[in-house]
């Protein structure tokens, strides 16, 4: 799947955080963010919930630099190379509120439970 979205963060991703070192020079624009109908069950996890809340960043990433930055993000949260979901973390599109409007996104998420 190859859709360039921006990249909603809400833990060691964000600027001044242990892992943004993925993130620091490789973006355009940053916005802060609030992702709706989620909630924090960890302080690195989140999960769809209704009515939750979580606040972050979101990242428009440098368009040359967008497959090499995704990958190295899908890297740290464990996702098998061209997969979008890791025993830890799945990457799925949600849609955040900044102050500039609603956008779609990437976020790293509790794997939903797969259906039987």
């Amino acid at each position: 799947m190859d859709r360039r979205l921006p990249l909603f963060v809400f833990g060691t991703l964000r600027r001044g955080e242990s892992n943004h070192d993925r993130l620091k020079g490789r973006y355009d624009r940053v916005l802060p963010a609030i992702l709706n109908d989620y909630e924090r069950i960890d302080p690195l996890m989140i999960d769809a919930k209704p009515g939750g809340v979580v606040d972050g960043e979101l990242f428009f990433l440098t368009t040359a630099l967008y497959d090499v930055i995704m990958a190295d993000c899908d890297e740290l949260e464990e996702l098998p190379p061209g997969e979008m979901r890791g025993e830890w973390y799945e990457r799925r599109t949600v849609i955040v509120t900044t102050n500039e409007g609603s956008f779609e996104a990437w976020a790293y998420v509790r794997p939903s439970v797969a259906r039987q």
